[in-house]
């Protein structure tokens, strides 16, 4: 009887430490992927937004265009962004009236142009993929699916899974 009652509390145990498995290693990004354009389809339909796609799954859309030259891997370039949810929330700006506007003002926080040394992954691979996509002068918004963002990680305002909206404006490339 001892030894049934020892099974059964290791079987428990067992069962217990099984269930709190690392997410890490239940992530999956094809699964995923496939998720994160199911519901960016379906925000685009209920918002009734054409958007274009790329290869990549980022969906976006020019909102101010020109014949300008694009960005290449190795330029530096510098951009204007506003990062918000699904929900329409502000959750990341480099502009000051956006972010006061959307409530997210920081009296520390310097408000300039945003640079990124293009191919250098220094930022998410949706952020950096849009500016692929922008020509100099061109303002954007870009649908980015979360395997392209953070993936499951849990960044404070950002959820893990969540996939994201960027409007960027390409001010310089060099």
């Amino acid at each position: 009887m001892k030894s049934l009652k020892s099974l059964l509390l290791l079987s428990f145990f067992c069962l217990l430490a099984l269930s709190c498995g690392d997410d890490e290693a239940d992530y999956n990004p094809s699964d995923q992927f496939q998720i994160d354009l199911a519901q960016i389809t379906a925000y685009l339909a209920e918002n009734e937004i054409e958007a274009e796609s790329d290869p990549t799954g980022l969906f976006y859309t020019i909102d101010t265009e020109t014949s300008n030259d694009y960005a290449t891997q190795g330029n530096n370039v510098t951009v204007n962004y506003e990062l918000y949810n699904f929900d329409g929330e502000l959750l990341d700006t480099n502009l000051e009236a956006a972010a006061r506007a959307g409530g997210i003002y920081n009296s520390t926080r310097q408000y300039a142009p945003f640079p990124v040394l293009l191919g250098a992954g220094r930022v998410i691979p949706g952020f950096e993929r849009a500016l692929y996509l922008l020509r100099l002068g061109e303002k954007g918004t870009f649908y980015i699916p979360s395997v392209l963002g953070y993936q499951n990680q849990n960044l404070g305002n950002i959820g893990p899974n969540e996939n994201l909206i960027f409007v960027i404006e390409m001010l310089t490339i060099e």
